[in-house]
């Protein structure tokens, strides 16, 4: 696990470094606000722990243009002040979690360690898993085996309800209500279309197709 830690006391920041990389995390150390966003907006990490009272930029200074960025990586936030209005705007601006010094090193660990847990957690509940085929919702992504492979929307939202209801048979009008809002067997050949075009994305370069045709009722999504 990646950890950017930007602190510039120049007892406490190396004494967190030693200690997360005691702890098999792998660690950056940045010593002032300006390098430690720039870190942090460069590269990808698994969590921020940034101190509040930072020269150039401050913590939550960092942690606001984090967020605006699009950057959803957890903010440990370390701090003296111990009155509520910062810890209220600590999570304001998106942070996590807050530490407040003197703290000890193994808590740090701890707490870093539950919320990297809840979030490997929420990341699984963001995908559904069949067999070699991984669908990322909020990637908007689909991969086989090492293969991405390339859907339009509409492929996708097919390939999703088929995997959501793996192993029923999906009645095409279910298919058609559910992506396009409307129960019409006239439109039964723009379905057959579009699984058609999805089963040869899927299928190239793969033996096994996981989608079969049920005669009289529509699709079926296999393991």
């Amino acid at each position: 696990m990646k950890v950017l830690v930007v602190e510039d006391d120049q007892i406490i920041g190396p004494n967190i470094c030693e200690y997360l990389e005691e702890n098999s995390f792998l660690v950056t150390l940045k010593e002032n606000g300006q390098d430690g966003l720039k870190e942090a907006l460069k590269n990808k990490y698994d969590i921020f722990i940034l101190d509040v009272m930072l020269p150039l930029k401050d913590g939550f200074s960092i942690a606001k243009e984090i967020r605006e960025n699009g950057i959803k990586t957890p903010i440990i936030f370390l701090t003296a002040k111990e009155d509520l209005e910062s810890k209220e705007r600590g999570f304001n601006v998106g942070g996590d979690d807050y530490l407040t010094k003197p703290f000890k090193l193994k808590e740090l660990v701890l707490r870093i360690r539950s919320i990297l847990k809840r979030v490997n957690k929420s990341e699984i509940l963001d995908k559904i898993v069949a067999g070699d085929i991984i669908l990322d919702l909020g990637l908007k992504e689909v991969k086989r085996g090492n293969k991405i492979i390339n859907l339009t929307p509409k492929e996708f939202m097919i390939l999703e309800y088929l995997m959501k209801n793996k192993g029923k048979a999906v009645p095409k009008k279910e298919i058609l209500e559910y992506i396009w809002g409307i129960n019409n067997d006239i439109w039964s050949d723009v379905i057959r279309a579009h699984i058609l075009t999805l089963r040869k994305k899927l299928n190239d370069g793969f033996k096994f197709d996981p989608i079969v045709t049920v005669r009289g009722i529509g699709f079926k999504f296999l393991d």
